[in-house]
């Protein structure tokens, strides 16, 4: 009885001495080496928990889906496709010529082969640094932002974008086809009395279709001769052969 005594009191004595030891080390509140230790767990259960799901990085909508339930999926395949649908982007392939014209923020229309009669604003965000060649030419990758998408538009869909480059207020412009170059002088040839005239001009910015027209014998209304030759020759009349 006596040796079962001693034993209790120096089992009792060891349990104060860990109590007293566990009291010091928790009166001035938890070790931050259990909080962190505590903490890694919890981290590791719940990434074990997280293998089981697949989620996107980014909220939208699955538009495709390539395997089904019981299907074996390699590493790299591809088995849904999921797009935001709010926040449409297109690229845009602009040449090693015009590219650095193009900036940041800048404003621009486009529109849709299935898309007819409309179009739809943008603006650009984002301009490759690195072209790539291909048929021989340089072309570099512009990523524009539609500001006014709607349910018609849909990825995948071929896009025509108009980058507006500069914007000039009460411009006259004549079409590209009118202007020739004579003499080293630049002329568009205005009918008058039914006689093609040549009139010198000037021109400024300039895009595929028309260019600005900065001086020359030239108002809004005149009629000008599209493709003409560098020369008429009316022959011996001396009238134009129409």
């Amino acid at each position: 009885m006596l040796d079962a005594a001693s034993a209790k009191v120096e089992l009792a004595k060891a349990q104060l001495v860990d109590g007293t030891r566990e009291w010091e080390r928790l009166k001035d509140g938890p070790d931050a080496d259990d909080i962190t230790a505590a903490q890694a767990r919890i981290d590791a259960i719940q990434a074990s928990l997280e293998l089981a799901q697949l989620k996107a990085p980014f909220p939208g909508t699955i538009t495709e889906v390539r395997s089904i339930v019981g299907d074996l999926v390699s590493p790299g395949t591809t088995s849904f496709r999921i797009d935001d649908l709010s926040h449409l982007l297109v690229d845009v392939q602009v040449t090693e010529v015009d590219i650095n014209r193009i900036r940041i923020d800048q404003p621009l229309t486009l529109s849709f082969d299935a898309i007819l009669n409309t179009e739809y604003q943008g603006k650009v965000i984002e301009v490759s640094r690195v072209g790539s060649l291909t048929s021989g030419l340089v072309n570099f990758t512009v990523t524009v932002e539609l500001l006014d998408a709607d349910q018609s538009i849909r990825p995948g869909m071929t896009a025509a974008a108009n980058i507006i480059i500069e914007q000039i207020p009460n411009a006259l412009l004549v079409p590209n086809r009118a202007v020739r170059l004579r003499d080293g002088q630049r002329v568009v040839y205005v009918l008058k009395n039914n006689t093609p005239t040549a009139v010198n001009i000037e021109i400024g910015a300039s895009s595929d279709q028309f260019s600005e027209i900065l001086s020359g014998d030239l108002k809004e209304g005149d009629v000008l001769v599209l493709n003409p030759p560098t020369e008429f020759n009316f022959g011996s009349g001396g009238r134009p052969p129409f």
